[in-house]
């Protein structure tokens, strides 16, 4: 097989982008997730010093996203661990959703 066919079958398998383009992607998406996670956790932190109270919106934010990069990870390599890290964290967001959605209707009544 000539250069070009192995290019042309690499295009084509990747919708014509360059895998150079698909890795910065990439790593500009858990960039930007670790961006969240930090921001959301500083905002935490303010809230429980400042005003005393803790935002389960904010908690349940990072625990659903934990829940999905796990659960994508697991079920496309079979990889048990990242399975049951999954399921772990998809069971402290159901709580923590619950609970923040109580709590904005507790407070509009």
């Amino acid at each position: 097989m000539k250069k070009e066919d192995i290019l042309k079958a690499s295009r084509k398998e990747n919708k014509n982008k360059d895998f150079a383009v698909i890795e910065v992607e990439n790593k500009a998406v858990k960039i930007g997730a670790l961006g969240m996670l930090i921001l959301a956790s500083i905002y935490f932190c303010l809230e429980i010093i400042v005003q005393g109270k803790e935002n389960y919106g904010l908690y349940s934010i990072i625990a659903l996203y934990c829940a999905i990069v796990y659960g994508y990870k697991g079920i496309k390599t079979k990889n048990k661990f990242e399975i049951i890290c999954m399921i772990i964290w998809t069971v402290v967001a159901i709580p923590l959703i619950i609970t923040y959605i109580k709590g904005i209707f507790a407070g509009a009544i």
